[in-house]
């Protein structure tokens, strides 16, 4: 019999039993072997767009692994449609140019640690790595309502594809951009 993931809500607490399958594909990218300078400055050009939002400062890109260049990007757009987390709304933006194809060459560089249905839908894409800033926990402390999975745990119970995850990339200065954006 397959092992199968599991995630159970007990007393409020969800669950996630890892899967620990030998046939779970896993990215071929490796996050580290990019210098931090090339992490930072697609960060700041997520930051550039986190900006457009300065209540929800949710902002990502889409960058090719091998050139760096920016092929997608995306701004939380929440309050028009509440799936619009800006992860969604770059991955939207990058189906749109380039159709449903070549995502695991992709990163994804995104202001705040992916929430469990933005960590979801990139699993579900396939892309190639993840690389946030702030983390769920740093989100909460700026009072943003969050679901408290982190992106590390979503991608454990997950059978079918394991992106890189690469964390805390200008997490001070995003942390910052989270705790004093406008509130209303």
């Amino acid at each position: 019999m397959k092992r199968r993931n599991v995630l159970a809500c007990l007393g409020g607490l969800a669950l996630a039993t890892p899967v620990s399958r030998a046939d779970v594909m896993s990215s071929k990218l490796s996050l580290t072997d990019i210098p931090l300078s090339v992490h930072e400055a697609a960060m700041r050009e997520a930051i550039n767009f986190a900006r457009k939002n300065p209540a929800y400062p949710f902002g990502a890109v889409i960058t090719r692994a091998s050139t760096g260049q920016i092929v997608a990007s995306g701004v939380n757009a929440a309050g028009s449609n509440p799936t619009l987390h800006g992860e969604i709304a770059c991955i939207n933006d990058y189906v749109a140019r380039h159709g449903n194809t070549g995502w695991d060459e992709m990163i994804l560089y995104t202001t705040g640690e992916p929430c469990a249905m933005c960590m979801s839908a990139l699993l579900w894409s396939g892309i190639g790595g993840v690389v946030h800033a702030s983390s769920i926990e740093a989100i909460g402390r700026a009072d943003i309502g969050q679901i408290g999975i982190p992106a590390k745990d979503v991608i454990a119970a997950a059978d079918f594809w394991r992106p890189a995850l690469l964390g805390g990339v200008l997490a001070a200065e995003c942390d910052a951009m989270f705790m004093n954006r406008k509130r209303s």
